[in-house]
């Protein structure tokens, strides 16, 4: 009787806001960059998981507090305006937009890659089937059809037991394999760099800020479950890097495809190569439309709000923002066709989509020591900060993007605002 009432309660349970909570971390990240991470930072690459896993934990404490804050759902914008000013608040749905752009094209044609490398096909394939997915997505928000709960847990659930599979397939060969992963204390330069790259895996705990006005209780919810999704996901990403690394020899790694490898080492093969590629499809569509339905409607309230051009606030009758979804598809044409010209800078592409949540957070991290001072939460972050700062830096031109988007959004800004005075 006392369970039938709590999950007549109002919100998610818990239980039901976890695997929310890992469907919105776990996108195109969890198809690939394990085998791009192993590929890029070889014997080192577990040390990347768990710097990147670490590097979490701060934030985490700083989202709980955000939501606290802001339990209806407001998110970075109000936590960054609240602290830096409303010119700096006013540029957070500018770095969404310049995110997604990039994030979801690239992520696309991982999928495609996918399908065409488990078809045997060649690039016309992966780009008609990376073009399947955001035309899926975009066709998806035009009707007004968002992905609902259960369809994202059902999701969810098939990428854990996908990863499960492909883990568990790999454990015979561990003990010979574990060399290919211990740390290698003369190659740590490509630790820092590592975390831009892996930390796209974690992109999407902001998310959560959002979606936590769907939990029954945000302030005491947020945390748990949270802290439940990153625990699971990173557990996940580092045992598939070792399956990788034990099974497939480094050079002959694909830094798109190492999941479909993996698979291919697997019996029977046909079968899990087919269910893998099925997931990986199905898990990106699902992953775009959720995007494209939050972004979306970001641009339409930085239209009302005077942010972007106003016509970008136009909606239909039932609320849905084809202005907004047509910015958003035109912005996808072009990048798409650039990843089509140069095929070789999908990953490349993810770290700079990556750099653009690093350089949120950091606006984040300097806004929540404004607002609360020094505390035990916010000098951690404000350490998190430095290691966050040298990654950016230890980058390169993979964080040149993000820092040009920035300046860019605050310039049109500080010109918005003078021109408001006058």
């Amino acid at each position: 009787m006392t369970d039938r009432h709590v999950d007549a309660a109002p919100g998610l349970s818990r239980r039901q806001a976890i695997p929310l909570a890992i469907g919105s971390v776990a996108g195109s990240g969890i198809l690939f960059l394990p085998s791009a991470v192993y590929a890029e930072a070889g014997p080192n690459s577990l040390l990347v998981w768990l710097l990147s896993t670490v590097v979490c934990l701060p934030m985490l404490l700083m989202f709980e507090d955000m939501v606290r804050a802001n339990p209806d759902g407001d998110g970075i914008e109000a936590f960054i305006r609240t602290g830096l000013g409303r010119v700096f608040g006013r540029c957070v749905p500018l770095m969404f937009l310049s995110l997604v752009i990039v994030g979801l094209p690239s992520g696309a044609m991982v999928a495609g890659q996918y399908v065409a490398r488990a078809l045997g096909s060649g690039a016309v394939v992966a780009v008609v089937a990376a073009a399947a997915v955001l035309v899926a997505a975009v066709a998806s928000n035009l009707a007004g059809v968002k992905t609902s709960a259960r369809v994202q847990n059902a999701g969810t659930w098939a990428l854990v037991a996908m990863a499960a599979v492909l883990i568990v397939a790999a454990v015979p060969g561990v003990s010979a394999g574990l060399p290919a992963v211990t740390p290698d204390p003369s190659s740590l330069g490509v630790l820092l760099p590592g975390v831009v790259l892996a930390f796209w895996a974690f992109a999407g705990f902001e998310n959560l800020t959002f979606l936590s006005k769907e939990f029954r209780d945000p302030r005491k919810d947020f945390l748990p479950v949270s802290a439940s999704a990153l625990a699971v996901y990173g557990v996940f990403t580092i045992l598939l890097t070792v399956a990788i690394a034990v099974r497939i020899p480094r050079s002959e790694v694909d830094e798109v495809t190492g999941l479909l490898q993996l698979a291919q080492t697997i019996e029977p093969r046909q079968l899990v190569v087919l269910a893998v590629t099925v997931i990986a499809f199905g898990a990106m569509v699902l992953n775009a439309v959720a995007w494209v339905w939050g972004v979306s409607r970001l641009v339409q309230g930085a239209g009302a709000n005077g942010i972007l051009p106003r016509a970008l606030a136009v909606a239909t009758p039932s609320g849905v923002p084809r202005r907004a979804i047509a910015l958003l598809s035109g912005l996808f044409l072009v990048v798409g066709v650039v990843l089509v010209i140069w095929p070789d800078v999908v990953v490349d592409a993810v770290a700079t989509a990556s750099a653009i949540f690093i350089v949120l957070y950091l606006l984040s991290i300097v806004s929540y020591a404004r607002v609360r001072g020094l505390t035990v939460r916010s000098v951690l972050n404000l350490l998190l900060l430095l290691v966050l700062g040298v990654s950016l830096v230890q980058s390169g031109w993979r964080a040149l993007y993000a820092v040009v988007v920035l300046v860019v959004a605050l310039a049109v800004q500080l010109v918005q605002s003078r021109r408001a005075r006058s």
